[in-house]
This record gives C-alpha cells, structure tokens and sequence, in this order.
C-alpha cells in the first residue's frame, strides 16, 4: 500500500532521476530547441547582471595617496599655547590637535572632541564629556585632566600664552575623569568659540618646566588627538625646516582620513612660494594673492578655492592726531568719497564684497539696509559749504591731472599748501602690493574732492611698533581680523583704546560702550542682534573708520584631490575643517 500511494503521489516538479531520462525521450530537433532556450536564458541573465552592475556600481573613496602643499613662513612651535601668532603653526596644529568643538564650516559651533555641550540657564556655566574612542596618537586616553591642564596652562603668566586673555575669569573643574566644566564670573556670548583651542596631553607635558616648553621637542614633534599625527621633518644645513609630514591617524575618533600622507614645504614669501607651485615643487598653495589669482586659475594641475574670511579692510581715522579729522564734515566727505566697488573691481573681481559696516554679511547683527552712498560730488559740496574754498578744490583736481603727468610730489606739495585753507592728510599702510593700489585709489578719489594726501608705506615687521600701538598715524588703511562671533568689544569699546586694546583711534562713545558690554552678557541673540544694529547706527553717525571691503580668502590644492570647498571660515587653517572627507584614490562598489 506504501508502494502504491507512493507512485500515485503527485510532484510540482520532476525529480532528478526523471531529469536524467529527458534526453533519452527527446528527438534530436526538440534537444536543438532545449539547448537554444537555455543559451538564450543564460544570455538573458548575464545581460541582466550586468547591467544592474553598471547601474549601482559606484566610486567610492579609498585610502592612500600623497599630497604636497606650500606654505609661506616656517613652523616653530606646533603647539596650541602658541600657535596662534604663526600661521604655519596654526595650519599643522589644526590638523594635529583637536578641541572640545570646532567649526563646521558652515555658521556654528559643534562637539569634537567632547560629545555634547551642555549650557547652565544661566549661560555661566559649560559643561563637556569627553568621547570613549578618543586617544593621544600615542595611544593614551583623553581625560579631564589633560584639559585642565590645557587651560590651566594658557591661564599661567609664566608660559605666556597668547591666548591667556581668552580664560579671564574662567575657572575650569573637573567633574569626573571624563567630564569637566567651565564656570565663567558672567555669561560672555562669544565664550564657545575659545574652546576650539587643541589640548595638550598633560602626561607628556606636565614635567616640563613653564620656561623649558619653547625648548621642547614637542614643539616639532607634537602628539595629539587629531586626523594626522607627526611623522618627520627635514632641515637644511642652517637649521631651518625644509618639510614636515604627517601621516594619517587611523585611530582617529571621528572617520580617519584617506589620504594617506600630507608633506608641507616652506618659502619665504608668497611670490616664491607661487614660482613652487608653478614649477611643480609643490602641488598646492596655502594662499594665493589677489595678483596671481588669474595665473592660478589657468594652471590646470590646481582647483582654485574661496571661502569667506572674517577679514575685513578698513580706512581709520585719527582724530586724536589730526584735528582736520576732529571735522565730521571732513570725515563724512571721506566717507562718501571712496569708490569702493572701484576697488574691488580692480583687486578683487569676484572674490570680494562692499563693506559700510563692522559686522559681516552672515553674522549676528548684520544689517542689511544699511549703506553708505558713493557721491564725491556731495562730499565736494559739503566741503565747501564748511569753508574750504572753491580755488582749493580746483587746486586739488589740477593736482591729480599733474600726478598723471608724473610731476613730482614736491611740486605739488607746494601748489597745494601755499594756501592754509587747504586739506592735507598722510594715509599710512603697509608696504604691500595690494596695500599700495587701494591706498593709491583712496588718495586719488581724496584729491579729487579737495584733499591732497601723502603716502607712508611702512615695512611690515614695523607696522606694528612705528604705527599701530603707538597710533601714530592720521589715517591708517590696515586689515583687521574678525573671530566667528561678530563681538565688536575689542575694535570700539572705549576701554581698549591707548594701545590696551584694538581700538585703532580711541574711539569713545557712552552709549556704544553700553550696547556692547550688555551685548557680552545677553543671552538671547535676536536681542543681542538689535543691539548690535543700534552700536552700528551708532557708529556711522561718529565716522570713526571708512569700512572698505572684505576680501575672500583663496588657496589652491591639487586637481587630484576630490573635496567639498569650504564656504566659510573663521581662518585660513579653517580650509582643513573637512580634509578627513578630501579623497585620492578611489575603489567601485555597489550601492
């Protein structure tokens, strides 16, 4: 019975037995038929497979390469006590060492090495834990205690950290091993930006003596907590760093890096580091100035990149010096009298924007509204209406025909002050290229509207001791540098005037004063934005400074390298801010 129910079973599909006999009931014109089918089903399913391959197969970054990057200046201490007041030093400390946050490149603050930022309600208070997965490149784990000796260091006189006035009354605490907080004598809204500063690893540094660490070897041979960690050096016979490498950390908390190896080389300056780049001794640029920019957008082995700077280009006025310039008349027909989008257009085509007030677009408390006519005719106008004479003015344009027909400026000095009444200004600056052709413009677009002005081009490693702290100048064309936060306090409260501080001509005024210490201590930010429009309306009513323009910061890398530019940044070192995403090789993958 067994048997028999077992023939009788039917099967949904023929057994392998019964496979066997097919070819044995098949005549030879039904086995061509079979074979065609099947050929024709394996070709079927190969096209198929392949072409779902090509559809989801993808490039995808591989690790390795080598890159290459110029670099004007030389390292001396790749440390984060000192390497602020170095650029070199900045650009490899940024990739060494990593801070409790960074920038990320877009308009804000977030964790680093820290895993979260908590705030007290009454914004006196900051608290950080410190990732599981982040190490020293020697392996050692970070904890509290290596940032408390980090700020405690920056906050110790005798080391002499630039970056001491940046913890005035911050007490650090550790909390536990890995958490720690900092508590501030009052709320200070600009305080998260100070945190990005890289932490030392205290069980390497604690032993040295405060006045040995400019002497230690850490200095060129760091260990940090970074994307890239130290690999090796070279020096000339005299001494000086020729190259510095760095290789990848493949322990790196967040997504180690892919490209594999970074080399920088050093040149004294930017036009030889530009020759580098052109004769291939490097495959990148760390700056590119505004006359090479067209040479570097035509070199096709470089991807030119711009970003915006917090670097704006300002006209100050002296008036403690010149008491021409204690005229606001005066000060309001300089003002109305600068083509500024003439200058740009001759230095900065594309790569630079209009300025009329301290606060950048993008900022807390920009205004938008807010502009400063071109209108030389009305400045001439006002001028005269204030007493200076109309044979003075002409005087003045005459003066500018005689410039272009190259007589000499004694001549013309004595055209121009034979009369009292006349208008004359010395414009100090930096003896730079770009310094020379705005401060040329300025003075043109001046005597073009009565006033004559002279020229003092002063060296660069003089600028700050001759002119700048001692605020012996009448009008001073200078770069200043902004942080993320827009804080104007150091640039125009009245207590960092007298060389204190970064108030360039001891501007003074009750109610700015006011607005800005109230700004440091709000906490809500559509406030502290209002309050910065009033300091800025403020302050054009005053003419202090005639803001000119903010210039874009460019450099170039190599065309090998695939990267996301970075749109904005708080320094040049910023340009790093995604180079663990910056890609050499590739490998395919299906998606």
């Amino acid at each position: 019975m067994r048997q028999v129910l077992s023939v009788s079973k039917t099967r949904m599909l023929p057994s392998w037995r019964q496979w066997k006999q097919l070819p044995g009931v098949l005549s030879i014109s039904e086995k061509r038929i079979v074979w065609g089918a099947l050929t024709v089903l394996l070709l079927s399913l190969s096209v198929s497979a392949i072409g779902y391959i090509s559809a989801h197969r993808i490039e995808i970054p591989a690790i390795g390469g080598e890159y290459t990057e110029g670099l004007v200046g030389d390292p001396q201490f790749i440390n984060p006590l000192y390497a602020s007041t170095n650029d070199v030093d900045q650009d490899i400390s940024r990739l060494v060492y990593s801070g409790l946050v960074r920038w990320d490149g877009v308009d804000s603050f977030v964790p680093d090495l820290a895993t979260d930022i908590l705030v007290s309600e009454d914004k006196t208070v900051y608290t950080f834990t410190i990732r599981d997965n982040a190490r020293f490149h020697n392996g050692e784990e970070v904890r509290a205690r290596d940032i408390l000796f980090t700020i405690n260091a920056i906050q110790t006189p005798s080391y002499r950290s630039p970056l001491a006035v940046n913890f005035q009354g911050v007490t650090v605490v550790q909390e536990n091993d890995k958490t720690v907080s900092f508590i501030l004598d009052q709320p200070f809204s600009p305080f998260l930006q100070h945190l990005t500063v890289g932490i030392l690893p205290a069980s390497l540094w604690a032993d040295v003596l405060p006045q040995n660490v400019p002497l230690a070897a850490l200095n060129l041979q760091p260990i940090g907590t970074g994307p890239y960690k130290f690999l090796e050096f070279t020096k000339d016979k005299k001494g000086a760093v020729r190259s510095y490498s760095l290789a990848r950390n493949e322990d790196y908390y967040f997504q180690p890096p892919y490209i594999e190896t970074l080399t920088f080389k050093f040149y004294s300056d930017i036009f030889a580091l530009t020759d580098a780049l052109e004769n291939k001794n490097v495959e990148g640029v760390s700056i590119v100035s505004y006359e090479n920019l067209g040479q570097v957008e035509e070199n096709k082995n470089v991807q030119l990149l711009s970003s915006q700077l917090p670097r704006e280009t300002n006209l100050y006025l002296n008036q403690t010096l010149s008491p021409t310039l204690s005229d606001l008349v005066v000060r309001s027909a300089i003002s109305e009298s600068i083509n500024k989008q003439a200058i740009i257009d001759e230095l900065h085509a594309g790569y630079a924007e209009i300025l009329h007030g301290p606060i950048l677009s993008g900022m807390l408390g920009y205004n938008d509204g807010f502009t400063i006519a071109f209108d030389p005719e009305l400045s001439q106008s006002n001028l005269t209406e204030a007493g200076y004479r109309a044979n003075v003015l002409t005087g003045m344009r005459e003066l500018k025909t005689s410039l272009a027909n190259e007589i000499s400026d004694e001549d013309s000095e004595e055209e121009t002050t034979s009369d009292p009444t006349a208008l004359s200004l010395t414009l100090t600056t930096v003896d730079s290229t770009e310094m020379k052709v705005v401060a040329e413009r300025i003075r043109e677009d001046l005597i073009n509207i009565g006033i004559n002005v002279e020229l003092a081009l002063i060296p660069a490693e003089l600028m700050l001791s001759e002119v700048i702290e001692p605020q012996n100048f009448e009008m001073l064309l200078t770069s200043v540098m902004l942080q993320a936060d827009p804080d104007p306090y150091p640039f125009w409260h009245s207590s960092q005037g007298n060389g204190l501080g970064l108030n360039l001509v001891n501007y003074e005024n009750d109610d700015v004063d006011t607005l800005l210490e109230e700004s440091r201590l709000e906490t809500d930010n559509e406030v502290r934005a209002e309050k910065y429009i009033q300091f800025q309306e403020l302050l054009a009513k005053d003419i202090p400074a005639v803001f000119l323009y903010r210039s874009h910061y460019s450099a170039a890398v190599a065309e090998k390298i695939t990267l996301e530019p970075i749109q904005t940044i708080t320094s040049p070192a910023d340009r790093y801010t995604n180079i663990t995403d910056w890609y050499i090789k590739t490998k395919k993958a299906l998606r």
